[in-house]
């Protein structure tokens, strides 16, 4: 055994010194002989599954993954828990996850040292419970850390616990008072009580930002600050500095965006609509996917669709687009590229439509209807309605001008919605997403129904109601106090649906007129009437 020890660590001193050579086969090799010798080395499973997605073989990195997981918890190698949690994450596993988080050695230093990283894992995997018993477990036993208060803060902030989180966040900005994503979290979730009463904080956090990510996020923050105190000229100028320097570094092709929205257009032009199935409450499980533009009121109607008996909401899942990775094996992010629009043609959409009902039977069990609420489904409509006929499919559809500075404002993460950072490209973006909209309604004419955004504020009662009985159930005027509905919230909307339904949203764009013209302009050019 000693011998094949040795052999496992000079294979590692290996693999470290070839990993610049950029020869991903030789590279493999190695990280191969490695858990022939040794099955239970998790770093080297997920070495293996990092070069299988790269070289495009989905299963293989999905299985490399799931073998990383099964060596963690037999070997108790704990050290590689941030990483290999983080790549199961790409895969949906969320419920795996959580359970390799829970079943760790929580009086472990490997463990402990990591709780805030490991936190943060959690709730990504809807698990905010798990999340929070492990920082109350881990900061007892550190130094005082700033990074696990930001942690904590965020989770309360999920399950609705805003004053908790914003002492957390207050603690974390005491131990570290230039810390951005506290600013940011903090100005977003809670109200300052006298208006603007953090502009000098954030101000000098700004001044001391070390990276331009750092300043980036903090000119959001300032941005939402000075947004809410009134002060639209110093808010602009914060928002336009952090777009400015978001685009800068964001990846975004608008040429390329619309190729591929022509792509996946054409390859439904020659089908004929599909009117869905009806299938009968206690027969088959329905499933409700909430698609749309971000922050164009999905939550909304998400958490209105949970006051219902029957309904369960799972929260924004990936599934859908793991069942088709799977299935054509090749790894799929929404919006499909033309490549993945022609490999899905010939797709075996039984498969798919099996293998997403399969990975969300553990969600809400005892629920006949399921939500699924990632707005990045709007591209899978057509997908979804040949998986899984049965299907209902609500859209969200709000005022471009509101819907586009929703999106303008907000600070997404660093790979998604690259459009939302320069009016223009809003614009653009804007007219293919109404133009997929359109194809949708007429493709799908049983299974996709389009929710007014401001019909829904306006006059909850009757749209929600129009919507519900288009999915097949009964309504309750009392489905639309979001306020009963207490399940955890893991987007930016989370402060903002526990409070009753307001008009505050509408028209928000017209306070930055003055600002917005490129947007109006360019939309106006597009053919998109401006209000």
């Amino acid at each position: 055994m000693s011998a094949l020890q040795d052999e496992v660590s000079r294979l590692w001193v290996l693999a470290r010194a070839i990993e610049q050579e950029r020869d991903p086969q030789r590279i493999r090799r190695v990280y191969e002989r490695i858990v022939e010798i040794d099955p239970l080395q998790p770093a080297a499973w997920l070495k293996l599954s990092q070069l299988s997605l790269h070289d495009g073989s989905y299963r293989d990195a999905r299985n490399a993954a799931l073998r990383a997981a099964e060596a963690i918890s037999l070997s108790r190698r704990w050290r590689a828990l941030p990483h290999v949690t983080m790549q199961l994450l790409h895969f949906d596993e969320r419920a795996l996850v959580s359970s390799l988080v829970a079943s760790a050695d929580w009086e472990d230093d490997a463990v402990l040292a990591q709780a805030a990283v490991l936190a943060q894992r959690l709730w990504l995997a809807d698990d905010a419970a798990t999340a929070l018993a492990l920082l109350d477990r881990a900061m007892p036993s550190q130094p005082a850390n700033f990074r696990l208060h930001s942690a904590r803060g965020e989770v309360l902030n999920h399950l609705g616990r805003f004053e908790e989180a914003e002492t957390e966040y207050l603690r974390c900005l005491e131990l570290e008072p230039a810390y951005p994503y506290a600013y940011l979290s903090l100005v977003q979730n809670r109200r300052s009580k006298v208006p603007g009463a953090r502009v000098g904080r954030i101000r000098a956090a700004r001044a001391a930002a070390s990276t331009e990510k750092d300043g980036i996020t903090l000119d959001y923050a300032m941005f939402h600050e000075q947004d809410a105190a009134g002060d639209i000229d110093a808010a602009w100028l914060a928002l336009e500095s952090g777009a400015r320097m978001q685009r800068a570094i964001v990846a975004f092709d608008g040429a390329a965006e619309q190729r591929n929205l022509e792509a996946l257009i054409e390859s439904f032009a020659d089908a004929p609509p599909l009117p869905g199935d009806r299938a009968p409450v206690g027969s088959r499980r329905c499933h409700v996917f909430i698609v749309g533009l971000p922050r164009s009121g999905t939550t909304l109607l998400d958490r209105m669709f949970g006051n219902h008996p029957l309904v369960g909401s799972a929260g924004e899942l990936n599934s859908f687009s793991r069942s088709l990775s799977w299935e054509i094996d090749a790894y799929y992010e929404p919006p499909p590229s033309e490549g993945i629009a022609r490999r899905a043609r010939d797709c075996d959409w039984k498969a798919v439509g099996t293998g997403y009902v399969e990975a969300t039977s553990a969600r809400h069990p005892d629920k006949p209807y399921l939500l699924d609420k990632n707005p990045q489904n709007i591209y899978n409509a057509g997908y979804i309605a040949k998986a899984i006929p049965q299907a209902r499919i609500l859209c969200l559809s709000r005022n471009p001008m509101d819907a586009c500075f929703s999106n303008m404002k907000e600070l997404f993460a660093p790979a998604s919605y690259g459009y939302s950072y320069d009016q223009r490209e809003l614009a653009e973006h804007f007219a293919r997403f109404r133009m997929l909209v359109a194809c949708w309604r007429r493709q799908l004419p049983g299974q996709f129904h389009v929710v007014d955004y401001e019909a829904l504020v306006d006059d909850p009662e009757r749209e929600l109601e129009r919507a519900m009985h288009f999915c097949g159930l009964d309504f309750d005027p009392a489905y639309v106090d979001i306020t009963r509905n207490k399940s955890p919230v893991s987007t930016a909307s989370s402060a903002q649906v526990r409070e009753p339904l307001n008009r505050r949203g509408l028209g928000a764009w017209r306070r930055y007129r003055q600002y917005l013209q490129p947007l109006a302009a360019r939309l106006t050019e597009l053919g998109i009437e401006v209000d």
